[in-house]
């Protein structure tokens, strides 16, 4: 499917005049972020942890939920941390245990198992807590849509905290307490990841000054998790982010460091990139393909065998699930024969495990940009996994539908629900319906957002200097893209084995510059030497042998 390019409006004059000491195409990228004050664009360029972190007794139940924990060391009370199975509730359970080992807390934590229990808290769980004597649940990244099960704890004397980022349902539940920034109008950053709320806590806990040298040391989980969940990298999660890389360089946590061994990553070269694409696929997949307990326990073990044996499986277990997630995806792939015609596609499969279905949601988004429900057939049940675009709310569209549904949740981009079978085709007719008349003004085709037009001569180190200032890249904050325009392609060639890659010379008749394109092999045949040709790329460098150079890196081609 042919991508349309969409090229970001371009700042007034006006608007460069109230800033002469910013360079024109910087201001562009950072008006195009919605960066648009002074103090918004310094706190973006130079984050600063004493000023962009926010107190975290702005939350309303922060003083009490912190009195609660101290209050069940003293009465020697036992405390369970319950984690979502992902790298974010698992770096969340991660930062909690290690502040729970430093003030001397009786705990354990619990990461339910994705095939059987499924997202959030479930009375089972609940009802052994009870029996093992555990007086305070805590929940980390999940919790908020649990009103039964909070309830259920309740009548057996449990007392609830839940640290939460998801969708806040109508009816909250009845939690001893509460820390969710969309939750809390005093919070005044909203987008936390679920190990950035956790950290909260962690930050409640270690209020004092004894406590800042573990805090700052727990920045590297919080930033694993908040690239890893997807939350927009701007305001306090750039500057968490930001803070986290730097102590992710130099980690002290030993599960890490063999992460990083068995993935052949430099602490040298450790970015959010590193992380998004190295990093959280190895913690996603014990989730995914077993058990999140192994990736809790590589993250808190400090002994160097369990260490690296984990840390292998793990390697072993995302090599696996890769070939998993492209086998599912062509069968889903297939499915879809009339794509032009639907405002929402609706894949479904046999044997289609719950941890990849969303790997699978998100691939079918990204060719096709419209919103994907890929749902697992299991024995009793439908259990599905969901994305959308920027133009479709999905767990608002969700929440018109509930009735379908045995579970659901999620986010405006992301969610998830299961379903009685029966329940299938009535809610997939509803819901079609219901996208159609959301989406009938809006072009479902997949789109390259462009920042800026360019010239070769502007491509310069002044220029990858300032955009490194940019970094970390996320989510609202992706990589700047440009468009170069009437090019001439010198020559072109294939790069690697498989001849999945190539590389091309382009030229504005005065200079002269490489272009690595990858997973562009298969249009090869459209290229010819001489050929007139446009391109969006993204900047960067290009290190090898100790030399670096300047690399432009291909997002698309027209002729």
């Amino acid at each position: 499917m042919n991508k349309k390019w969409v090229i970001k409006d371009k700042i007034s004059d006006k608007d460069i005049s109230k800033f002469p000491e910013i360079n024109p195409v910087i201001l562009q990228l950072l008006f195009s972020r919605n960066l648009k004050t002074k103090s918004a664009i310094d706190q973006f360029l130079s984050p600063d942890y004493s000023k962009d972190v926010h107190d975290p007794f702005l939350f309303s139940d922060m003083e009490k939920v912190v009195a609660r924990i101290y209050e069940a060391r003293h009465k020697k009370q036992k405390v369970m941390i319950f984690g979502d199975y992902d790298a974010d509730g698992v770096s969340g359970s991660t930062i909690l245990s290690h502040v729970f080992e430093e003030i001397n807390l009786d705990y354990e934590a619990y990461m339910p198992n994705r095939e059987e229990e499924g997202y959030g808290l479930n009375k089972k769980a609940i009802e052994q807590f009870a029996k093992d004597k555990f007086s305070v649940l805590i929940t980390v990244d999940c919790g908020i849509s649990n009103k039964e099960e909070v309830d259920y704890a309740n009548s057996l004397g449990i007392d609830v905290i839940i640290t939460d980022h998801h969708h806040i349902p109508e009816d909250v539940p009845k939690a001893f307490g509460i820390i969710h920034p969309g939750y809390d109008d005093k919070y005044p950053f909203k987008f936390l990841a679920g190990g950035g709320v956790a950290f909260k806590l962690a930050q409640g806990i270690l209020k004092d000054e004894k406590g800042k040298g573990l805090e700052k040391w727990l920045l590297d989980f919080v930033a694993i998790s908040t690239v890893a969940d997807m939350v927009p990298l701007l305001g306090e999660n750039r500057t968490l982010v930001k803070y986290g890389l730097i102590v992710l360089n130099k980690t002290k946590n030993l599960g890490l460091k063999k992460i990083f061994e068995v993935s052949g990553i430099s602490s040298k070269e450790m970015d959010a990139m590193t992380i998004g694409w190295q990093i959280a696929p190895r913690i996603n997949a014990a989730g995914r393909m077993e058990h999140a307990n192994s990736a809790y326990q590589l993250l808190t073990t400090d002994n160097i065998e369990e260490a690296i044996m984990i840390a292998h499986s793990l390697d072993k277990r995302n090599t696996e699930r890769r070939s998993l997630t492209d086998k599912i995806s062509t069968e889903a792939l297939k499915q879809l024969t009339k794509v032009k015609d639907e405002p929402i596609l609706f894949v479904k499969g046999k044997n289609w495990p719950t941890g990849i279905i969303g790997l699978v949601a998100s691939k079918i988004v990204r060719k096709y940009s419209r919103p994907v429900l890929v749902l697992g057939e299991q024995k009793d049940k439908l259990v599905a996994s969901c994305r959308s675009i920027d133009e479709f709310n999905l767990i608002e569209s969700l929440n018109v539908y509930k009735k379908y549904f045995i579970k659901y949740g999620g986010h405006k981009g992301a969610a998830g629900f299961s379903m009685k079978p029966e329940n299938y085709e009535d809610f997939k007719k509803d819901l079609t319906k219901y996208a159609g008349d959301k989406l009938k003004d809006v072009e479902l085709v997949p789109k390259v957002e462009i920042d800026l037009e360019i010239k070769l001569s502007q491509i310069n180190w002044d220029l990858l200097n300032i955009l490194l200032t940019f970094e970390p890249y996320g989510q609202k904050n992706v990589k700047p893209k440009f468009l170069l325009k009437k090019l001439k392609l010198k020559s072109f060639d294939t790069v690697g084995n498989d001849g999945k890659h190539l590389r091309l010379l382009v030229s504005d008749g005065d200079i002269d510059f490489k272009v690595i394109a990858f997973s562009f092999g298969s249009r090869i045949s459209e290229l010819k030497v001489d050929l007139d040709i446009d391109i969006v790329c993204e900047i960067g460098i290009n290190e090898w042998n100790g030399n670096k150079q300047i690399q432009l890196s291909l997002i698309d081609f027209k002729i």
